[in-house]
């Protein structure tokens, strides 16, 4: 835009170039503006949003799964089927957890299996390349009977050969010495010699069974903490509904207050709708859960709880348990009982047991 310039001299005049200077500015500023509209609105750039609690664990899960990916490729064994099996159930379970702690426990569980796989699998490679080698090795054609060679490495003496037999020459003694996929071998590897056949020995070590035993261990813990959550015997996260009931205003008759009934035809409708879990007042349902009046109380598993409200929380598809209880609305809505449903997003359930409160 053309600046108007006075052609009588005065006392702005001297000030003339810093005006320029700002319009300069402001030209530019509005430039970057237009250019950081124009790129939110094609999606070249997003703006930050608030992160919903399962969104972010499984974000931090699918940084796992990167970093495994990652391992595999530096380690060269991206390709290996087992590895890629792993990992294709490690990314299927981050995407089917439907609360934090069942990302959690799917990162316990796949995460120290991927990486357990990647690294035997890497020790495979390793083995292989040695048995290429002593395959290579001329004086085994003319070879009969049964021999072994051991091959084992260590920080102090690097790679070691013990060939009893004498099979093996200077120069494969000197290529496996000399290998690169070997330099960091990390176990025992026998090799078994037959008739100029060789071929590797399983290795079946202690450290190995304990590893394996491990593995199994940590696979059950992540297992039984889910059956835990499950069956109500721990805690349980995620997105469902929270369900507030009141008495009638000025409430007088037996049909204007809630009942123990009222709370169970609730809940029976929210289990059927598919809720994972439920608790009234703190109070957390399981199979052996009861829900009684004695007198004017309302006892859930043999406990008092507060009323008006009375509060069940219940997880699961908000959209699906929200409609399950359209009857039981119309139902409450001709005695004056009111009934309120707000959707949530991070629900957190106690574990059985675990609040003797209401």
């Amino acid at each position: 835009m053309p600046v108007p310039v006075s052609a009588k001299a005065g006392p702005g005049t001297a000030r003339t170039p810093w005006v320029l200077k700002l319009m300069l500015f402001l030209v530019v500023l509005l430039f970057a503006v237009n250019t950081l509209v124009l790129a939110v609105l094609t999606g070249y750039v997003q703006l930050p949003r608030r992160v919903l609690p399962l969104e972010a664990a499984r974000r931090g899960g699918e940084l796992v799964v990167d970093y495994s990916q990652r391992l595999a490729r530096d380690l060269g064994v991206d390709q290996n089927q087992a590895v890629r099996a792993i990992l294709a159930k490690f990314k299927f379970e981050l995407e089917q957890a439907a609360s934090p702690e069942a990302v959690a426990q799917a990162v316990l569980r796949y995460g120290r299996e991927t990486q357990d796989t990647i690294l035997r699998e890497q020790e495979n490679l390793r083995r292989e390349e040695l048995l290429a080698i002593i395959r290579q090795e001329e004086r085994l054609a003319g070879m009969l009977g049964e021999a072994s060679i051991t091959v084992t490495r260590s920080e102090e003496r690097g790679i070691e050969i013990d060939d009893p037999a004498g099979l093996l020459s200077e120069a494969t003694r000197r290529r496996i010495k000399e290998s690169k996929a070997l330099d960091r071998l990390s176990q025992v590897v026998e090799v078994r010699v037959k008739d100029g056949r060789a071929d590797l020995v399983t290795p079946v070590s202690v450290l190995e069974r304990l590893k394996h035993a491990e593995s199994e261990v940590d696979s059950l813990r992540a297992r039984l903490q889910e059956v835990k959550a499950q069956a109500g015997l721990a805690p349980l996260s995620g997105t469902g509904i929270i369900v507030r009931l009141y008495d009638a205003p000025g409430s007088a008759g037996v049909g204007e207050i809630v009942h123990d009934f009222d709370v169970r035809d609730i809940v029976n409708e929210l289990f059927a709708a598919g809720a994972t879990g439920i608790a009234v007042n703190n109070q957390r349902l399981v199979t052996t859960s009861s829900i009684r009046c004695a007198g004017p109380v309302i006892l859930v598993n043999q406990k008092p709880i507060a009323v008006n409200p009375v509060t069940i929380f219940a997880l699961g598809d908000p959209e699906v348990l929200t409609s399950s209880l359209d009857l039981i609305q119309v139902e409450f809505k001709a005695s004056g009982v009111r009934m309120e449903v707000e959707q949530a997003e991070d629900i957190t359930l106690p574990a059985h047991g675990e609040n003797a409160g209401n």
